[in-house]
């Protein structure tokens, strides 16, 4: 037993020698902020030897080679990592850069085109149309459901309500199938698209939350209340990846409910200043507009329960997009145009 001991101990010896942190050594770059078509350039410096022989840079896992251009990485956070040879040793470096929207987003405002009766008791979570049809999710623990909704009148067509300890998010509909997402129970739903039974469920990896949902016939886009947008698999619902959303000097936290239109995400955003709406490069994570939404909470019923823009669904035959508000009394069907044409 005592030999076996020390046979480990002299093992994890060993292994502790040939791969270390050093502060002996660091990555020194130009910067730590980017844009896409920028150079990152990278010295090893030492603070015992003037020069630095056998080290293998990587950039996100992937091994790279100067000249280092920036313009194939997605935008959001990154990591170089070298790996040094020194005297047989391996020591490993880490450092962080960011990489953000080479162009600042364009600006939008609205025109309302028309505006119907909405639920005013409902939290609007999330909200697509299929055909005509309006589904809508919405959220509070005892008050969360899913429905579909004929949007000229307001009035339910069918209805399934969540357990009393879920709380409803975003959905969005694929294949005759509804997805609903529940907010920090790590659980989806799927339901058949008449909503009369739940047909099965999904948990999340990675991502923190449930927040919105929406699809591009081929795959899922899911928000958690970060800057990310996770990537799901359409059949096994799993994460496979991840954009962050960027704009040309920061990362845009708190994305809230999202919609799929004409090749790009636009989403809600939780709690900001104004309310606001993004468009969203769903390649890159580049914010590519803002679509200013102020003044549109004033024209619904002021109550005390009146609650923040979110609601955004596009309908594809009238080309226009539809939005309401958590215990908003109106839906408004709008378009949208850039604020200098």
């Amino acid at each position: 037993m005592k030999q076996l001991l020390k046979t480990i101990i002299i093992s994890f010896l060993l292994m502790s020698c040939s791969t270390q942190h050093s502060s002996a050594f660091k990555i020194k770059t130009n910067s730590l902020e980017f844009k896409p078509n920028d150079t990152l350039e990278i010295e090893i410096i030492s603070s015992k030897l003037k020069e630095v022989f056998n080290s293998t840079i990587y950039i996100d896992e992937i091994k790279v080679e100067p000249p280092y251009i920036l313009s194939k990485l997605k935008l959001g956070k990154h990591e170089v990592r070298a790996e040094l040879n020194i005297n047989g040793k391996k020591i490993l470096l880490n450092k962080e850069f960011i990489v953000y929207a080479s162009d600042s987003p364009d600006l939008y405002s609205y025109k309302i085109i028309n505006s119907y009766p909405h639920d005013k008791t409902s939290y609007t979570q999330g909200l697509e149309f299929s055909g005509d049809t309006l589904y809508e999710s919405t959220g509070l623990k005892g008050q969360s459901k899913v429905r579909s909704i004929n949007y000229k009148s307001g009035l339910v067509i069918n209805e399934k309500k969540l357990n009393k300890n879920y709380f409803g998010e975003g959905l969005s509909l694929l294949n005759n199938k509804v997805y609903q997402l529940t907010w920090q129970e790590n659980i989806g739903f799927i339901y058949d698209k008449n909503l009369s039974k739940v047909e099965g469920s999904f948990s999340y990896n990675k991502s923190i939350e449930g927040w919105g949902l929406c699809n591009d016939g081929f795959k899922f886009y899911k928000s958690d209340g970060t800057n990310k947008i996770w990537i799901l698999d359409s059949k096994k619902l799993s994460e496979i990846g991840y954009i962050e959303v960027m704009t040309n000097n920061k990362a845009v936290n708190k994305i809230n409910e999202l919609e799929w239109a004409e090749g790009k995400i636009y989403a809600n955003t939780y709690q900001f200043d104004k309310e606001v709406v993004l468009i969203i490069n769903p390649i890159s994570g580049m914010v590519e507009g803002v679509i200013d939404f102020s003044g549109l909470k004033e024209k619904v019923e002021q109550t005390e329960s009146l609650n923040v823009l979110n609601g955004i669904a596009y309908n594809k035959k009238l080309k226009s997009f539809f939005v309401t508000g958590k215990n908003w009394s109106n839906l408004f069907e709008v378009k949208i145009y850039k604020s200098n044409d």
